[in-house]
């Protein structure tokens, strides 16, 4: 991994903050998709206005900039994730959110239960390659030290596992969450919390689209995510949280306007078919207590 060339965001001697955003539109290519830029503005302005971010805590990388440091390439997403992990002391927020083409290609590692790891595709992702879900929780979830926490919202199809977190939230008949899985040693941070917000289930597609927002595109899961802030608040707990993304998303996924399910890689890079339907779906490296335990970035 080549060395980073991002500057250092300062602390002030108060709780550092740290936010990588990216955002692959694939502009001029058969995968091109019409929202994930506006899914990294809008995404800023709420870690800004709403959590306190500062511009010097925020890298934003994306495939429509002329500054070769700050496109969504493989490399500059490994530097960003590199930069956004260094230095980690006790109390810091760390952020990541990815807006793109999502996949899943053959594992060969055996640790995955139905035989796929996820991926998520960089703007060179032809090229450079893929970010296999291994990688992803290798880099950002095994370095988490203690009293450090970490939110990741992966706006992208097969998301659900993005990070390979061993806890999934998962919906009892009476809408109340609860958390399903089992400890993985050798996936576990040292002694940090890893949330992740994934815009649907691993077999599933995730939506690029209007319908939301009545005008723009944008991802289906950034938007609901950003709606459940605006109108219920920032420190709502994960399982309210949730809920509340999962009712805009079935609303969604019930209307008419026009989206398009950003699973076409699916087929174009394995050759094969894709789940219907969209479901929010919130992982973590442990079980907490998600009527309990507040959303604080």
């Amino acid at each position: 991994m080549p060395p980073t060339t991002y500057a250092p965001a300062p602390t002030n001697g108060g709780r550092r903050r740290r936010a990588l955003l990216v955002g692959c539109g694939y502009p001029g290519t058969r995968e091109a998709l019409n929202g994930c830029l506006n899914d990294v503005n809008c995404i800023k302005f709420c870690l800004m206005n709403r959590f306190g971010f500062t511009e010097q805590q925020i890298l934003v990388l994306r495939d429509d900039t002329r500054q070769p440091d700050f496109t969504s390439t493989k490399a500059n997403i490994f530097r960003g994730i590199q930069w956004m992990m260094t230095d980690q002391q006790p109390g810091d927020s760390l952020f990541f959110h990815f807006s793109g083409h999502g996949s899943q290609q053959y594992d060969r590692g055996g640790d995955e239960e139905d035989g796929y790891d996820e991926t998520i595709c960089p703007t060179d992702f032809r090229q450079a390659g893929q970010i296999v879900d291994d990688e992803l929780n290798r880099m950002m979830v095994q370095p988490l030290m203690p009293n450090v926490t970490l939110h990741a919202v992966i706006d992208a199809c097969h998301s659900g596992t993005a990070l390979d977190l061993p806890y999934r939230a998962k919906v009892d008949h009476g809408g109340r969450w609860y958390w399903k899985g089992r400890a993985r040693y050798d996936k576990c941070t040292r002694g940090g919390t890893a949330f992740q917000f994934g815009a649907c289930k691993d077999s599933q597609v995730a939506a690029d689209t209007n319908k939301l927002s009545g005008k723009t595109y944008t991802g289906a899961a950034t938007f609901s995510f950003i709606e459940a802030i605006e109108k219920y608040g920032a420190q709502q707990t994960y399982g309210v949280l949730l809920g509340h993304m999962m009712q805009t998303l079935r609303a969604m996924n019930g209307g008419s306007a026009s989206s398009s399910a950003t699973g076409m890689l699916a087929s174009l890079l394995m050759g094969g078919s894709v789940g219907s339907g969209q479901e929010p779906v919130l992982s973590c490296d442990k079980q907490v207590d998600l009527y309990a335990s507040r959303l604080n970035l």
